[in-house]
């Protein structure tokens, strides 16, 4: 009983003193959202750290544990050298950020060397496998959205590529294009933004319950 009720009436209580802590200029509202939001963010740093221990803790259990799996040998060596790549870039990151801190001169070094470049590749991978789900969407389904998502990716890869050699001529379409991607991307955060919203509401009226073993 204990475990299905009283996780859903203090979520349903708390969320409710939040969303009235936005809505209404009462100070002891307001008092009680920032030091819940400040709570809020305290477990969640406490949570990012248990999470990078637990990887922590099961790259290094393989590790350890790869010689006695002789069966496949090929596949412990791939384990075991992925495992200490893990092992290493999260404990050097650690220490260099513990070090000199975020604002430092080794630490920026690494965001702009290591992080971003990353992430541009895992970007330009993301455009690629869209292309290629909308090449596979057009072949099995020929209708009017998969003949939208075609012309729309070849239009803006080509107009992005010819911009980049002849800016000068293509700079009205450069802009039409900059208009629709960021129309699309206003759209897409908002519908984000809606979804967030609508699951807070029925999590704070008790239609859903992830904290509690109902589900």
């Amino acid at each position: 009983m204990f475990k299905r009720i009283l996780p859903t009436v203090i979520a349903m209580l708390l969320g409710m003193v939040v969303l009235l802590g936005y809505l209404l200029p009462i100070d002891v509202l307001v008092l009680l959202r920032i030091i819940l939001l400040r709570w809020a963010t305290v477990l969640g740093a406490f949570a990012l750290l248990v999470a990078y221990l637990s990887v922590l803790r099961v790259h290094l259990t393989r590790l350890f544990r790869a010689r006695k799996n002789q069966s496949r040998l090929f596949l412990t060596k791939k384990n075991q050298s992925t495992s200490l790549l893990v092992v290493v870039s999260a404990l050097g990151s650690l220490g260099l950020v513990v070090w000199q801190g975020v604002e430092g001169q080794w630490t920026q070094q690494l965001l702009n060397m290591v992080l971003v470049p990353g992430e541009s590749a895992l970007l330009a991978l993301t455009a690629v496998t869209l292309i290629v789900a909308g090449m596979r969407i057009f072949r099995t389904r020929r209708n009017a959205g998969g003949i939208v998502f075609i012309v729309t990716a070849v239009f803006v890869l080509l107009t992005t590529v010819a911009y980049n050699i002849y800016p000068d001529f293509l700079v009205s379409v450069r802009q039409f294009v900059d208009t629709i991607a960021t129309a699309g991307m206003r759209g897409i955060l908002m519908g984000v933004a809606l979804g967030v919203t609508l699951t807070g509401l029925r999590i704070i009226l008790g239609i859903d319950r992830p904290h509690s073993d109902e589900g």
